[in-house]
């Protein structure tokens, strides 16, 4: 340290190189994060849990004489949480189960379904199971009013 003590000339060159390593650092580290902003290969590494509805899909129509209350098919739970790559999260919109067979039904049909995929992306492992409802109901055959103007 006596060599800091006497020349000033050592003294300026010191403060030189401090800063010249502080800017050089401090530029390193930017540079670092917009590489890592423009570069999308993490989000395949990072996870993330995102919330999804869970969407019942049906293979087949009700027999005929029967139909499907559209507006009634639901699934409990009707939302579950996911677990993914951000990659394959960031476009998801809901969850969906296994292809539902209701061609044989003449009433409500109530069975666990496992759910097959997230994002158009296939499940792996064991299968996680939602209680799926679907309403079927007789379709009623319009009643026939008599021509009133026969008399």
């Amino acid at each position: 340290m006596n060599l800091l003590k006497g020349s000033l000339f050592l003294k300026l060159a010191a403060l030189a190189a401090a800063l010249l390593t502080y800017f050089y650092i401090h530029n390193e580290i930017e540079n670092a994060e917009r590489r890592e902003t423009r570069d999308p290969s993490y989000k395949l590494i990072k996870l993330t849990a995102k919330k999804l509805p869970v969407n019942a899909r049906l293979a087949t129509s009700a027999p005929e004489g029967y139909r499907i209350v559209e507006g009634k098919v639901a699934t409990n739970p009707a939302e579950i949480v996911v677990v993914g790559p951000e990659a394959l999260l960031e476009g998801a919109v809901s969850a969906q189960t296994a292809l539902i067979d209701v061609s044989e039904s003449t009433k409500t049909v109530v069975k666990k379904i496992p759910i097959e995929t997230v994002a158009g992306v296939p499940l792996a492992g064991e299968p996680y199971l939602v209680e799926t409802t679907v309403p079927i109901e007789e379709v009623k055959p319009a009643s026939e009013t008599p021509n009133k103007s026969d008399k």
